[in-house]
Protein backbone atom coordinates (compact mmCIF):
# COMPACT_ATOMS: atom_id res chain seq x y z
CA UNK A 1 0.00 0.00 0.00
CA UNK A 2 1.49 3.32 -0.90
CA UNK A 3 2.31 5.88 1.75
CA UNK A 4 1.71 9.51 0.79
CA UNK A 5 3.12 12.21 3.51
CA UNK A 6 1.91 15.59 3.31
CA UNK A 7 4.48 18.51 3.13
CA UNK A 8 3.94 22.51 3.39
CA UNK A 9 4.77 25.48 5.31
CA UNK A 10 2.48 25.90 9.48
CA UNK A 11 -0.32 27.77 7.15
CA UNK A 12 -0.86 25.07 4.54
CA UNK A 13 -4.04 23.82 6.81
CA UNK A 14 -2.54 20.10 6.63
CA UNK A 15 -4.90 18.72 9.35
CA UNK A 16 -7.50 20.09 7.69
CA UNK A 17 -6.68 18.11 4.39
CA UNK A 18 -6.08 15.44 6.06
CA UNK A 19 -9.39 14.85 8.10
CA UNK A 20 -11.58 16.38 5.06
CA UNK A 21 -9.85 13.24 2.83
CA UNK A 22 -9.46 10.35 5.67
CA UNK A 23 -12.01 11.55 7.91
CA UNK A 24 -12.57 10.16 11.68
CA UNK A 25 -11.28 6.88 10.87
CA UNK A 26 -7.37 8.17 11.38
CA UNK A 27 -4.77 6.62 13.86
CA UNK A 28 -3.01 8.46 15.79
CA UNK A 29 0.39 7.24 17.10
CA UNK A 30 1.71 9.57 19.92
CA UNK A 31 4.24 7.27 21.52
CA UNK A 32 7.33 8.49 19.23
CA UNK A 33 8.45 11.54 19.58
CA UNK A 34 6.76 13.31 16.51
CA UNK A 35 3.38 12.62 16.41
CA UNK A 36 1.96 10.60 13.59
CA UNK A 37 -1.76 10.65 12.57
CA UNK A 38 -2.32 8.28 10.12
CA UNK A 39 -5.33 7.02 7.73
CA UNK A 40 -6.60 5.03 4.91
CA UNK A 41 -8.17 6.07 1.60
CA UNK A 42 -9.39 3.98 -0.84
CA UNK A 43 -9.20 4.58 -4.49
CA UNK A 44 -12.35 5.52 -6.25
CA UNK A 45 -13.35 3.02 -8.59
CA UNK A 46 -16.73 2.26 -9.70
CA UNK A 47 -16.84 -0.75 -11.55
CA UNK A 48 -15.29 -2.91 -8.76
CA UNK A 49 -18.44 -4.03 -7.51
CA UNK A 50 -19.81 -4.51 -11.53
CA UNK A 51 -16.55 -6.84 -11.14
CA UNK A 52 -17.84 -8.68 -8.18
CA UNK A 53 -21.10 -9.13 -9.44
CA UNK A 54 -20.22 -9.57 -12.90
CA UNK A 55 -18.14 -12.91 -11.96
CA UNK A 56 -19.84 -13.61 -8.62
CA UNK A 57 -17.50 -12.73 -6.16
CA UNK A 58 -18.48 -12.74 -2.59
CA UNK A 59 -16.58 -9.42 -1.33
CA UNK A 60 -14.62 -6.55 -2.67
CA UNK A 61 -11.81 -5.19 -2.12
CA UNK A 62 -10.41 -1.43 -3.44
CA UNK A 63 -6.55 -0.73 -3.94
CA UNK A 64 -6.24 1.55 -1.11
CA UNK A 65 -3.45 4.67 -0.28
CA UNK A 66 -1.77 5.43 3.53
CA UNK A 67 -1.79 9.24 4.20
CA UNK A 68 0.54 10.60 6.68
CA UNK A 69 0.02 13.57 8.92
CA UNK A 70 2.61 14.97 11.33
CA UNK A 71 0.90 17.73 13.70
CA UNK A 72 3.28 20.50 14.21
CA UNK A 73 5.74 19.83 12.03
CA UNK A 74 5.86 21.93 8.75
CA UNK A 75 8.88 23.00 6.29
CA UNK A 76 9.66 26.61 6.76
CA UNK A 77 12.03 28.09 4.43
CA UNK A 78 15.26 27.16 6.25
CA UNK A 79 14.18 26.85 9.78
CA UNK A 80 15.31 23.93 12.16
CA UNK A 81 13.80 21.15 11.39
CA UNK A 82 13.12 17.66 13.53
CA UNK A 83 15.26 15.22 12.62
CA UNK A 84 13.02 12.34 13.41
CA UNK A 85 10.14 13.65 11.68
CA UNK A 86 12.54 14.03 8.49
CA UNK A 87 13.74 10.30 8.89
CA UNK A 88 10.55 9.44 8.94
CA UNK A 89 9.36 11.74 6.27
CA UNK A 90 11.73 9.97 3.80
CA UNK A 91 10.06 6.76 4.17
CA UNK A 92 7.03 8.18 1.96
CA UNK A 93 6.58 6.65 -1.03
CA UNK A 94 4.82 9.93 -2.47
CA UNK A 95 4.48 13.55 -1.20
CA UNK A 96 1.44 15.62 -1.41
CA UNK A 97 2.77 19.39 -1.40
CA UNK A 98 0.04 21.59 0.62
CA UNK A 99 -0.35 25.21 -1.07
CA UNK A 100 -2.52 27.24 0.64
CA UNK A 101 -5.25 29.90 -1.84
CA UNK A 102 -7.30 32.52 0.10
CA UNK A 103 -7.57 34.83 -3.01
CA UNK A 104 -8.67 33.11 -6.35
CA UNK A 105 -7.37 35.89 -8.23
CA UNK A 106 -3.99 34.59 -7.45
CA UNK A 107 -4.07 30.51 -7.65
CA UNK A 108 -1.19 30.64 -10.28
CA UNK A 109 1.30 32.69 -8.53
CA UNK A 110 0.49 31.47 -4.63
CA UNK A 111 1.44 28.14 -6.24
CA UNK A 112 4.60 28.58 -8.07
CA UNK A 113 6.04 30.59 -5.43
CA UNK A 114 4.88 28.30 -2.49
CA UNK A 115 5.89 24.73 -4.56
CA UNK A 116 9.10 26.70 -5.60
CA UNK A 117 9.89 27.34 -1.38
CA UNK A 118 8.97 23.56 -0.65
CA UNK A 119 11.26 22.67 -3.57
CA UNK A 120 14.26 24.57 -2.39
CA UNK A 121 13.82 23.55 1.60
CA UNK A 122 13.61 19.76 0.08
CA UNK A 123 16.92 19.99 -2.11
CA UNK A 124 18.16 21.41 0.88
CA UNK A 125 17.77 18.50 3.21
CA UNK A 126 18.80 15.91 0.37
CA UNK A 127 21.85 18.18 -0.83
CA UNK A 128 23.24 17.25 3.32
CA UNK A 129 22.27 13.80 2.72
CA UNK A 130 24.36 13.79 -1.03
CA UNK A 131 27.07 15.51 1.10
CA UNK A 132 27.99 12.70 3.36
CA UNK A 133 27.00 10.06 0.56
CA UNK A 134 29.65 11.75 -1.95
CA UNK A 135 32.94 11.90 0.61
CA UNK A 136 32.07 8.49 1.53
CA UNK A 137 32.20 7.25 -2.23
CA UNK A 138 34.75 9.19 -3.03
CA UNK A 139 37.34 7.81 -0.09
CA UNK A 140 36.38 4.22 -1.54
CA UNK A 141 37.04 5.15 -4.64
CA UNK A 142 40.79 6.02 -3.85
CA UNK A 143 41.56 3.60 -0.95
CA UNK A 144 38.83 0.81 -1.01
CA UNK A 145 39.30 -2.36 -1.99
CA UNK A 146 41.11 -2.61 -5.52
CA UNK A 147 37.63 -4.27 -6.87
CA UNK A 148 35.23 -2.25 -5.56
CA UNK A 149 37.09 0.90 -6.66
CA UNK A 150 35.26 1.31 -10.05
CA UNK A 151 32.11 1.09 -9.15
CA UNK A 152 32.57 3.66 -6.23
CA UNK A 153 34.19 5.78 -8.45
CA UNK A 154 30.81 5.51 -10.94
CA UNK A 155 29.02 6.26 -7.77
CA UNK A 156 30.74 9.32 -6.72
CA UNK A 157 30.21 10.89 -10.25
CA UNK A 158 26.34 9.68 -10.36
CA UNK A 159 25.99 11.52 -6.97
CA UNK A 160 28.23 14.82 -7.93
CA UNK A 161 26.00 15.38 -10.84
CA UNK A 162 22.75 15.06 -8.87
CA UNK A 163 24.13 17.41 -6.73
CA UNK A 164 24.87 19.56 -9.00
CA UNK A 165 21.22 19.62 -10.24
CA UNK A 166 19.74 20.06 -7.00
CA UNK A 167 22.27 23.25 -6.76
CA UNK A 168 21.19 24.90 -10.00
CA UNK A 169 17.54 24.22 -8.98
CA UNK A 170 16.76 21.35 -11.33
CA UNK A 171 14.52 18.55 -10.92
CA UNK A 172 16.42 15.11 -10.61
CA UNK A 173 14.18 13.54 -12.70
CA UNK A 174 15.30 16.39 -15.96
CA UNK A 175 18.94 14.99 -15.26
CA UNK A 176 18.80 12.74 -17.42
CA UNK A 177 19.71 9.76 -15.29
CA UNK A 178 19.10 6.29 -16.54
CA UNK A 179 16.50 3.75 -14.75
CA UNK A 180 19.44 2.00 -13.06
CA UNK A 181 21.02 5.40 -11.74
CA UNK A 182 17.71 6.09 -10.57
CA UNK A 183 17.39 2.83 -8.65
CA UNK A 184 20.92 3.43 -7.56
CA UNK A 185 19.49 6.39 -5.22
CA UNK A 186 16.43 4.67 -3.94
CA UNK A 187 19.08 4.14 -0.69
CA UNK A 188 19.39 7.79 -0.38
CA UNK A 189 15.36 8.11 0.26
CA UNK A 190 16.11 11.34 -1.68
CA UNK A 191 13.00 13.77 -1.39
CA UNK A 192 13.86 15.57 -4.66
CA UNK A 193 13.41 11.67 -6.43
CA UNK A 194 10.09 11.32 -5.17
CA UNK A 195 6.54 11.92 -7.03
CA UNK A 196 5.41 14.58 -5.75
CA UNK A 197 0.80 15.52 -6.06
CA UNK A 198 -0.38 18.92 -4.77
CA UNK A 199 -3.15 19.72 -2.94
CA UNK A 200 -4.80 23.70 -3.50
CA UNK A 201 -5.95 24.00 0.13
CA UNK A 202 -8.64 26.82 -0.65
CA UNK A 203 -10.78 29.07 1.08
CA UNK A 204 -14.61 28.35 0.26
CA UNK A 205 -14.80 31.48 -1.87
CA UNK A 206 -12.35 30.83 -3.91
CA UNK A 207 -12.81 27.09 -4.79
CA UNK A 208 -14.70 27.86 -8.39
CA UNK A 209 -11.84 30.06 -9.28
CA UNK A 210 -8.85 27.68 -8.19
CA UNK A 211 -11.24 24.70 -10.27
CA UNK A 212 -11.29 26.84 -13.07
CA UNK A 213 -7.51 27.63 -13.21
CA UNK A 214 -6.59 23.97 -12.43
CA UNK A 215 -9.02 22.87 -15.49
CA UNK A 216 -6.44 25.47 -17.59
CA UNK A 217 -3.70 23.65 -16.38
CA UNK A 218 -4.84 20.31 -16.81
CA UNK A 219 -2.33 18.48 -14.60
CA UNK A 220 -3.86 15.44 -13.19
CA UNK A 221 -1.41 15.46 -10.42
CA UNK A 222 -3.28 18.24 -9.08
CA UNK A 223 -6.23 18.64 -6.74
CA UNK A 224 -8.41 21.32 -5.09
CA UNK A 225 -9.68 20.56 -1.67
CA UNK A 226 -11.50 23.14 0.73
CA UNK A 227 -10.06 21.71 3.92
CA UNK A 228 -11.43 23.70 6.43
CA UNK A 229 -14.90 23.03 5.30
CA UNK A 230 -14.73 19.59 3.99
CA UNK A 231 -13.11 18.45 7.38
CA UNK A 232 -16.64 19.55 9.16
CA UNK A 233 -18.61 17.58 6.53
CA UNK A 234 -17.57 14.32 7.66
CA UNK A 235 -19.41 14.58 10.77
CA UNK A 236 -23.21 14.73 8.39
CA UNK A 237 -24.39 12.39 6.48
CA UNK A 238 -23.44 11.48 3.21
CA UNK A 239 -26.43 13.26 1.16
CA UNK A 240 -25.96 16.60 3.34
CA UNK A 241 -22.34 16.40 2.94
CA UNK A 242 -23.27 15.98 -1.33
CA UNK A 243 -25.31 18.62 -1.44
CA UNK A 244 -22.65 21.18 0.74
CA UNK A 245 -20.03 19.91 -1.79
CA UNK A 246 -22.44 20.61 -4.86
CA UNK A 247 -22.83 24.41 -3.96
CA UNK A 248 -19.16 25.12 -3.74
CA UNK A 249 -19.01 23.55 -7.09
CA UNK A 250 -17.07 19.94 -5.67
CA UNK A 251 -18.50 16.89 -7.57
CA UNK A 252 -16.29 13.87 -5.89
CA UNK A 253 -15.07 13.91 -2.22
CA UNK A 254 -11.92 15.06 -0.91
CA UNK A 255 -10.77 11.20 -0.52
CA UNK A 256 -11.45 11.10 -4.49
CA UNK A 257 -9.45 14.08 -5.72
CA UNK A 258 -6.44 13.01 -3.27
CA UNK A 259 -6.21 9.73 -4.44
CA UNK A 260 -6.88 10.49 -8.38
CA UNK A 261 -3.87 13.24 -7.76
CA UNK A 262 -1.59 10.84 -6.00
CA UNK A 263 -2.22 8.34 -8.70
CA UNK A 264 -0.96 10.21 -11.30
CA UNK A 265 2.03 11.54 -9.41
CA UNK A 266 3.53 8.45 -9.02
CA UNK A 267 2.25 7.04 -12.41
CA UNK A 268 -0.01 4.19 -11.02
CA UNK A 269 -2.36 1.63 -12.56
CA UNK A 270 -4.75 -0.03 -11.67
CA UNK A 271 -5.53 -3.80 -12.67
CA UNK A 272 -8.18 -6.24 -11.08
CA UNK A 273 -7.92 -9.81 -10.28
CA UNK A 274 -10.94 -12.02 -8.90
CA UNK A 275 -12.48 -15.20 -7.53
CA UNK A 276 -15.54 -16.48 -6.13
CA UNK A 277 -14.32 -15.26 -3.01
CA UNK A 278 -13.32 -11.69 -4.09
CA UNK A 279 -12.71 -9.35 -6.73
CA UNK A 280 -9.57 -6.92 -5.77
CA UNK A 281 -7.59 -3.87 -7.79
CA UNK A 282 -4.55 -3.39 -7.45
CA UNK A 283 -1.94 -0.58 -7.50
CA UNK A 284 1.26 -1.42 -9.92
CA UNK A 285 4.28 1.18 -11.12
CA UNK A 286 3.19 2.40 -14.81
CA UNK A 287 5.80 0.16 -17.54
CA UNK A 288 5.56 -2.78 -14.89
CA UNK A 289 5.68 -6.58 -16.06
CA UNK A 290 3.12 -9.61 -15.13
CA UNK A 291 5.65 -10.95 -13.10
CA UNK A 292 5.56 -7.59 -10.99
CA UNK A 293 1.91 -7.66 -11.18
CA UNK A 294 2.17 -11.17 -9.89
CA UNK A 295 4.51 -10.23 -6.96
CA UNK A 296 1.92 -7.08 -6.06
CA UNK A 297 -0.58 -9.87 -5.11
CA UNK A 298 1.63 -12.51 -3.55
CA UNK A 299 5.55 -13.39 -3.79
CA UNK A 300 4.50 -17.59 -4.24
CA UNK A 301 2.71 -15.91 -7.53
CA UNK A 302 5.57 -13.98 -9.05
CA UNK A 303 8.15 -17.50 -7.66
CA UNK A 304 6.22 -19.65 -9.68
CA UNK A 305 4.96 -17.92 -12.34
CA UNK A 306 3.69 -19.40 -15.89
CA UNK A 307 1.65 -17.01 -17.26
CA UNK A 308 -1.40 -14.91 -16.99
CA UNK A 309 -4.79 -14.72 -18.72
CA UNK A 310 -4.94 -11.11 -19.62
CA UNK A 311 -8.28 -9.04 -21.19
CA UNK A 312 -9.17 -5.31 -20.22
CA UNK A 313 -11.64 -5.06 -17.37
CA UNK A 314 -14.12 -2.78 -20.18
CA UNK A 315 -13.90 -5.77 -22.30
CA UNK A 316 -14.84 -8.37 -20.01
CA UNK A 317 -17.90 -6.06 -18.18
CA UNK A 318 -19.33 -5.63 -21.53
CA UNK A 319 -19.47 -9.11 -22.20
CA UNK A 320 -20.86 -10.50 -19.19
CA UNK A 321 -17.68 -12.37 -18.14
CA UNK A 322 -14.59 -14.75 -18.51
CA UNK A 323 -16.32 -17.39 -20.62
CA UNK A 324 -17.93 -14.95 -23.18
CA UNK A 325 -14.06 -13.08 -23.70
CA UNK A 326 -12.91 -16.36 -24.42
CA UNK A 327 -15.61 -17.09 -27.09
CA UNK A 328 -15.00 -13.92 -28.63
CA UNK A 329 -11.05 -14.29 -28.60
CA UNK A 330 -10.55 -11.09 -26.02
CA UNK A 331 -8.79 -13.47 -23.52
CA UNK A 332 -5.00 -13.11 -24.28
CA UNK A 333 -1.97 -15.49 -23.18
CA UNK A 334 0.94 -13.71 -22.04
CA UNK A 335 4.09 -14.12 -20.37
CA UNK A 336 6.29 -12.52 -17.52
CA UNK A 337 7.78 -10.29 -19.51
CA UNK A 338 4.25 -8.52 -20.24
CA UNK A 339 3.91 -4.98 -19.65
CA UNK A 340 0.39 -4.40 -17.50
CA UNK A 341 -1.88 -1.78 -18.91
CA UNK A 342 -4.43 0.31 -16.99
CA UNK A 343 -7.18 -1.90 -15.88
CA UNK A 344 -5.95 -5.33 -17.23
CA UNK A 345 -7.62 -7.75 -15.66
CA UNK A 346 -5.43 -10.62 -14.97
CA UNK A 347 -5.48 -14.47 -14.07
CA UNK A 348 -2.50 -15.37 -12.79
CA UNK A 349 -1.22 -19.08 -13.51
CA UNK A 350 1.73 -20.51 -11.14
CA UNK A 351 2.83 -23.55 -9.88
CA UNK A 352 2.80 -24.24 -6.12
CA UNK A 353 6.16 -24.72 -4.45
CA UNK A 354 6.87 -28.63 -3.43
CA UNK A 355 6.47 -28.56 0.15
Amino acid sequence: MPTVALIGSYDAGATDVFDAAVGPHAVEDSQRRVALRSGTLSVPDEDLQRLAKTLGSAKTTAAELTLWDYPNNALHAGGPTEAEWIGHLRGADVLLALVAVDDGEAVGPQADRTLSDLRAELALLDLLVLEGAIARAGEGAASGPRNERRDLAARHELLDRVRTALEAARPIGDSGLSATELLDLRGLALFSAKPVAVALNVADAAVSKALAWLDRTRDPAWCVVAGATEAQLQDLEPPDADAFRDDLGLTTDAATRVARAVLAAARLLTFYTANDQAATAWLLLRGSTAVEAAATVHSDLAAGFIRTDVASLDQLLDLGGLAPLREAGSLRREGREYVVADRDFLTIHFSRPAR
